[in-house]
């Protein structure tokens, strides 16, 4: 018997587990599950880190690794890269 896949839905969006600004970067950051939200297919990357002010996603085999780059945006995010670093785009 398959275990049946909890549904996400924070704030009314399909495949998000959650949402949280950034205390450094003042960025609002999405966790998903990538086929519910639509973003992905792929059975290895079952979980996205979203950037949700510039677009920019990482995907993750866990849920606890992508909690983990939650925090960090810069460091998979070109855009808050570009504005640690005091880069214009």
């Amino acid at each position: 018997m398959r275990k049946q896949t909890k549904i996400y839905n924070h704030n009314g969006l399909a495949g998000c587990v959650s949402q949280r600004r950034s205390q450094k970067f003042k960025v609002l950051v999405g966790i998903y599950h990538a086929v519910q939200a639509g973003l992905e297919d792929d059975p290895t990357c079952i979980w996205m880190t979203v950037c949700e002010d510039h677009g920019t996603l990482v995907g993750h085999q866990t849920l606890t690794l992508a909690k983990s780059h939650a925090g960090f945006p810069d460091m998979w995010c070109e855009d808050c890269r570009n504005a640690k670093e005091g880069k214009s785009l």
